[in-house]
């Protein structure tokens, strides 16, 4: 028996796969299997495995395109190793991988999958940078940041309690798994990169908006099926007669329609609220509203709604309001800004589903920017963080965009809405449009009637 199963799944990737494949070859470690799948390739990657048709350790499978999920699990059958790893055929290990991976899993029977920090690589096997990953438990409780689907080291056993590889799913394999695992076992990661990650043209990972739809998709059919009590969320859409800067901000004409009611209907479409309340100091809003019999009406008073005030208090009116006159008392309370009309649906269920995954006291949306921040010192304008580094280098920062924020009731302040463990979803820059000028509302229906409205999933 063999400690350790390598698998490659491989389609077209011919001009890669034999240094993957050498990687493996390579390895200090000795007690391992390799399998590789040439996954209906028709470049030369039936040539380059010929090569290895004798290997003793090296098993080659040839089959029609099946998709890489469907082939995790072929892989999975025929391993004999106790450990599995996939390595993507564009990819290459550390020599030391295994031995290092497979000694954490050797000394921590507790643990069943481990993963290692990773150089990111150009098609040209240039070093780009380090991806430092934050040392669990120690760095971060948190385990909304899944593992690297390839490379990482988990338990056959582990993998088949819990059923294999989504055969629906063809790409973020590893965020579904994750997402699966962390529910029964533990994970635990190793601060020393052992792990070549190509980025090129053809990576699935550089489409961003494919990327975050389908985990979206992950997080909603996980929640489904395995979620037996959601909680009862209560949806409040605050709406103030005086906006700054742009007045009458409501009724603003957008792509043929009101600016309301963009998040009216979204929210309305949703399945995961339990009630939509629209509160306004504004008697038209409040009768507009009326076309949309799925949703409530609580006028606010006037001295909650002026500017400038704190949208804590109106929360707890809302709350008081429906607690006395219908006797309902949600889980949860989410805020749906009118000022940000590109988001969706699908925005407003992943939030509420990532509370509900990962345990978190607030959920709240976000865009990723990876420019450099200065603020004004004494000295003038100083970069925000010490080191000027080049953008390959920058971590993101994460920008709060106004769209969708979901709090536990009991994790409500009278001064702070958000609690102290907070989750976060990504929005894309163009769904993320916050009309704050007329500039902000050119924008918006411009991207509404010129790109590509695959963005805004229905």
């Amino acid at each position: 028996m063999v400690k350790v199963t390598v698998y490659i799944t491989a389609h077209n990737y011919g001009h890669f796969l034999l240094q993957s494949i050498e990687s493996v070859l390579r390895q200090k470690y000795d007690s391992w299997e390799l399998i590789v799948i040439n996954d209906g390739s028709t470049d030369n990657t039936k040539g380059i495995l010929e090569k290895f048709t004798d290997h003793q350790k090296i098993k080659i499978i040839h089959q029609k395109n099946k998709g890489l999920t469907t082939s995790n699990n072929i892989a999975t059958r025929m391993s004999q190793g106790e450990y599995l790893m996939r390595l993507d055929a564009d990819d290459y290990l550390d020599e030391n991988a295994l031995l290092v991976l497979a000694n954490i899993l050797e000394t921590h029977p507790h643990i069943g999958l481990v993963y290692p920090d990773y150089y990111r690589i150009d098609e040209n096997g240039e070093v780009l940078d380090i991806q430092r990953r934050k040392k669990l438990e120690s760095e971060v409780d948190v385990l909304d940041l899944p593992a690297h689907g390839a490379c990482t080291m988990i338990r056959k056993s582990c993998l088949m309690e819990l059923g294999g590889y989504d055969e629906s799913i063809q790409r973020q394999d590893g965020y579904d798994l994750w997402i699966r695992f962390i529910q029964r076992f533990k994970p635990y990661n190793v601060n020393i990169p052992l792990f070549y990650y190509r980025q090129h043209g053809d990576s699935l990972t550089l489409n961003k908006q494919e990327l975050l739809a389908t985990r979206r998709r992950i997080k909603r059919n996980f929640v489904r099926s395995n979620i037996l009590q959601m909680p009862q969320v209560l949806a409040i859409i605050p709406v103030q007669k005086r906006t700054q800067p742009l007045p009458n901000l409501s009724f603003k004409k957008l792509a043929g329609k009101y600016l309301l009611d963009f998040t009216l209907e979204e929210a309305c479409k949703s399945s995961v609220l339990g009630k939509i309340v629209l509160t306004s100091d504004d008697e038209d809003v409040l009768g507009y509203v009326e076309k949309y019999p799925k949703i409530q009406k609580i006028k606010r008073p006037e001295e909650l709604a002026l500017p400038n005030t704190r949208i804590e208090p109106t929360v707890s009116y809302v709350l008081e309001h429906l607690r006395e006159k219908q006797n309902y008392q949600p889980d949860a309370v989410m805020l749906l800004y009118p000022h940000t009309p590109l988001r969706k649906k699908s925005h407003i269920e992943t939030a509420i589903d990532t509370m509900v995954i990962f345990d978190m006291d607030s959920v709240i949306s976000v865009c990723e920017d990876i420019h450099i921040f200065y603020q004004h010192t004494k000295k003038g304008l100083s970069p925000l963080f010490p080191k000027r580094q080049l953008r390959l280098e920058r971590d993101a920062l994460y920008q709060e965009n106004g769209a969708v924020y979901v709090s536990k009731v009991n994790k409500i302040k009278s001064d702070s809405f958000l609690g102290e463990k907070l989750g976060h979803v990504v929005m894309l820059p163009e769904e993320s449009i916050k009309i704050d000028s007329s500039y902000h509302l050119w924008l918006a229906e411009t991207i509404l009637e010129k790109w590509n409205l695959k963005l805004y999933e229905k």
